[in-house]
């Protein structure tokens, strides 16, 4: 008798915690990037405007200032590039942009001390780490192709 009224609840909790996941996950929106032509030249564009500054190897910060673009326009190019190389099997490439992706955290706010900066880098490539891994097991390099 313990022992069904055991197994009952694990299932009805477990249930319960499936339920709770899916009512989260079902209300999360999704940016989806359309890849044509000319998202694809813009998104050339951006990145080959922001690779000179990040493939120094350094971590020192940098001025956000540099930037010709926005950081988050520099992710949505990062994003698309990195799909098309995916797609191309042109990994050397695929590679500069993952790098460049996590870089662009290196660029801050000039009025904040040093240290304030470093930290900020640190959290910032923390993050942009775990955006990029998750966009890359995620979004369109595991979905199944419909037709």
């Amino acid at each position: 008798m313990f022992d069904t009224e055991l197994w009952v609840g694990i299932i009805a909790l477990t249930a319960l915690l499936y339920g709770f996941k899916w009512f989260i996950t079902k209300q999360r929106s999704v940016k989806v990037y359309r890849i044509s032509p000319q998202s694809l030249q813009r998104s050339k564009t951006v990145i080959m405007a922001v690779l000179p500054l990040v493939e120094d190897e350094s971590t020192a910060p940098l001025d956000e200032a540099l930037l010709r673009y926005s950081k988050d326009d520099i992710k949505s190019a990062a994003k698309i590039m990195a799909y098309y190389f995916w797609r191309k099997k042109r990994y050397a490439e695929l590679t500069r942009i993952k790098n460049c992706f996590v870089a662009i955290s290196r660029f801050q706010n000039k009025n904040l001390d040093l240290e304030s900066q470093k930290r900020r880098v640190a959290r910032e490539r923390k993050q942009l780490g775990r955006e990029l891994d998750h966009y890359m097991t995620h979004s369109p390099f595991n979905a199944s192709r419909r037709r």
